[in-house]
């Protein structure tokens, strides 16, 4: 298959020749004027994508296994959905969160409130990225303290490893210490426990013992800091790429929110990644029965169609603010903008109509057993982990002590370059195992996998994983 240029020639598959022509299937920097995201790589150029597939302009076809950055959650192509999107553009795309809401944003809110982990988070803002959404939750936090009186409280606990966002705040809230090597001086200082995750846990026995060590440390850093100074502790209830999925063992939770409702601190769930529908159920706190103060959203929520996140929060809280400042100070150009809404009201519909979320559940549980009867004889896969369809994958040098390969090898990125040549796109993540060394992959397809396509992925992955380490 070839998809021609619009001047009817096949194009070129090099790098020569004028940069804007529409016959170019790569671009490569210095070509052309975007800020390509890696200054040595050839990207080639989308055409359009179906379903769970992409296709690039040489008519190649990709199995978008990682849903972009986990996002495609309805699928590339979806009419059902652009319909809905475009219908609200077509009447009024863009107003000032400010000065107008909208039937749209209307409408997902209570349908966020319907789904809610707990009745009381019943109230939602909508904003761009995730990254963002992080940010409002923080300073939603933090107005919230000051309102009532207690301005001493202002500090964030975070888990290492995590992953909360990339502006400033958000990424000082992320437990991944080799960004500091480049953006240490402009980031915040955010107090640090460890994320339990299973794989390099040193409990031996993760699943009796796990929740009593990881929430003792977490209130011996409370006391230490002093609990009238924290506002908040933000976490991942499935963990995401920092740590490939990586579940907490049993009773964590419930022993998080004991110790949180204790000492009066804000529980902010960031479930950017593993929420609206990834894991199974549409929030993945509801795999523990966990109901959070703040609930951050956004990836799948708007299936890739258009930027949207959302934050949750607690009605009483609100009311607390409507007392005291009389509004929540913080706003951004796009805030409750008629089309993201919409984008996510329609993926909302979607999911409901064609039943997604129980999708993944199964599609998942299937991808999971699968890769696990394909996967675990490897000496390089130490470990398969996950919940729905959001699982890791994480490479080793040697099994039998979990040693991670050397950083300088940069395992992670080459497979995702070796099984994105093969038609396979993976999410590498690297630096789990200490920060600096450690390969993971994070598989999250789109949630209408079918179970044909499961068996295909995880084909595509064991040939794969067989062929980059036979060449190591």
């Amino acid at each position: 298959m070839s998809i021609l240029g619009s001047d009817g020639s096949s194009g070129s598959s090099g790098n020569s020749g004028n940069s804007g022509s529409s016959g170019k299937r790569t671009v490569k920097y210095p070509e052309g004027h975007v800020i390509l995201r890696n200054l040595d790589k050839e990207f080639p150029i989308i055409s359009h994508g179906e379903g769970i597939y992409l296709y690039d302009k040489a008519g190649k076809k990709y199995l978008d296994a990682a849903g972009g950055a986990l996002v495609v959650s309805v699928g590339h192509g979806n009419q059902e959905v652009t319909r809905r999107i475009a219908d609200q553009m077509s009447r009024v795309a863009y107003v000032n969160g400010t000065q107008f809401t909208s039937q749209a944003a209307e409408d997902l809110a209570a349908r966020l409130a319907k789904l809610s982990p707990d009745p009381e988070l019943n109230r939602a803002c909508f904003l761009n990225s995730g990254s963002e959404a992080v940010e409002a939750a923080i300073k939603f936090a933090r107005q919230l303290w000051v309102d009532r009186g207690k301005t001493k409280r202002y500090k964030l606990i975070a888990r290492v490893p995590s992953y909360h966002g990339n502006t400033l705040y958000a990424l000082s809230a992320s437990g991944r210490p080799h960004y500091k090597k480049y953006y240490g001086p402009l980031l915040h200082d955010v107090i640090t426990v460890s994320a339990p995750y299973e794989y390099r846990s040193p409990v031996s026995d993760y699943a009796g013992e796990g929740a009593d060590y990881y929430v003792t440390q977490l209130e011996a850093t409370i006391l230490k800091e002093d609990p009238e100074t924290i506002a908040a502790f933000i976490f991942e209830p499935v963990i995401g790429s920092s740590a490939g999925g990586s579940l907490p063992p049993p009773g964590y939770f419930k022993k998080v929110e004991e110790i949180c409702r204790k000492y009066q601190i804000l529980m902010i769930a960031d479930e950017v990644m593993c929420g609206s529908g990834r894991t199974g159920k549409f929030f993945a706190c509801q795999h523990f029965n966990l109901k959070p103060d703040l609930l951050v959203l956004g990836k799948g929520i708007s299936g890739g169609y258009v930027a949207l996140s959302a934050v949750m929060v607690r009605d009483a809280h609100l009311r607390e603010m409507k007392a005291c400042t009389g509004y929540f100070m913080h706003a951004q150009t796009y805030l409750q903008a008629p089309s993201m809404v919409a984008a996510g009201l329609a993926v909302l519909e979607y999911f409901e109509k064609h039943g997604c979320v129980e999708n993944s559940r199964l599609r998942g549980a299937q991808l999971q057993r699968r890769l696990h009867d394909e996967l675990d004889s490897f000496p390089q896969v130490g470990f398969v982990t996950g919940k729905g369809l959001l699982i890791g994958v994480e490479f080793v040098e040697d099994k039998k002590t979990k040693r991670p390969f050397p950083r300088a090898k940069k395992v992670a990125e080459k497979f995702t370059s070796f099984a994105f040549e093969r038609g396979l796109i993976v999410w590498p993540n690297v630096g789990q195992a200490d920060g600096e060394n450690g390969d993971l992959v994070v598989l999250g397809p789109p949630l209408i996998i079918s179970e044909a396509q499961v068996e295909e992925l995880v084909g595509l992955v064991r040939d794969c994983v067989r062929g980059f380490f036979q060449n190591q």
